[in-house]
């Protein structure tokens, strides 16, 4: 499934310095896609996983002293553009 992770940005120093670790997410997670504001200060990341939980458990210790996070998965039915494959799930 596909997972949206709306970040508030409290420390962009630390919250960007992040960023490499999503490389280093468990097996069955993926980032696909990271969008951050001009702004710093909000970001959107698409993530591919088996639940949100999974990425919630993966993020939370990482960005918790840097971002309040929202997260909610996608209804693919609903959605345009999402990547064709589903690879990490």
């Amino acid at each position: 499934m596909f997972i949206v992770v709306e970040h508030a940005i409290t420390d962009p120093g630390t919250f960007f310095a992040l960023a490499s670790k999503a490389a280093e997410a468990p097996a069955g997670i993926k980032a696909l896609q990271f969008l951050p504001s001009t702004s710093s200060d909000r970001a959107v990341c698409l993530w591919e996983a088996k639940s949100v939980e999974a990425v919630k458990g993966f993020l939370e210790p990482l960005s918790a002293k840097a971002s309040r996070n929202t997260y909610y998965g996608v209804d693919s039915t609903k959605a345009m553009g999402l990547p064709a494959v589903a690879s990490a799930a």
